[in-house]
């Protein structure tokens, strides 16, 4: 699923799911957000992680997860729009930002995520 579509599904279902993992230091697999890329849904994913508990500061990044991962995450498939033979090319992003003050990773994702609580706190946030 491209960026423009995870974004367009978040503005559209306001379907937002976050997750506080204990830490994520090794940033080579992350990219940083740039605002114009995102427009208006930039602030919209840093609210979702305020409300989380995210105290507002660090750098917005992006978490590219390639399609033979995203199977086995995912509680629902995703509805590409086109052939499904076509999606091996498609991944999908999550968002994650981390904390300065204690080194938390907040991460959110459009779609809930389905994966073993190692190192999870107990406590996630869906926002409909």
């Amino acid at each position: 699923m491209s960026l423009i579509k995870q974004l367009e599904f978040l503005k559209e279902n306001n379907s937002f799911h976050v997750y506080i993992y204990e830490w994520i230091d090794n940033y080579e697999f992350l990219k940083k957000c740039v605002n114009e890329d995102y427009g208006d849904n930039y602030n919209l994913i840093l609210e979702r992680f305020k409300k989380s508990g995210w105290n507002g500061d660090g750098i917005l990044t992006e978490i590219w997860l390639p399609p033979f991962v995203i199977g086995y995450i995912l509680k629902e498939p995703i509805d590409y729009g086109f052939n499904l033979s076509e999606t091996w090319t498609k991944g999908f992003i999550v968002w994650h930002i981390k904390q300065k003050e204690d080194g938390l990773s907040f991460i959110g994702s459009i779609k809930e995520l389905d994966f073993e609580n190692y190192g999870l706190f107990d406590k996630s946030f869906k926002y409909d």
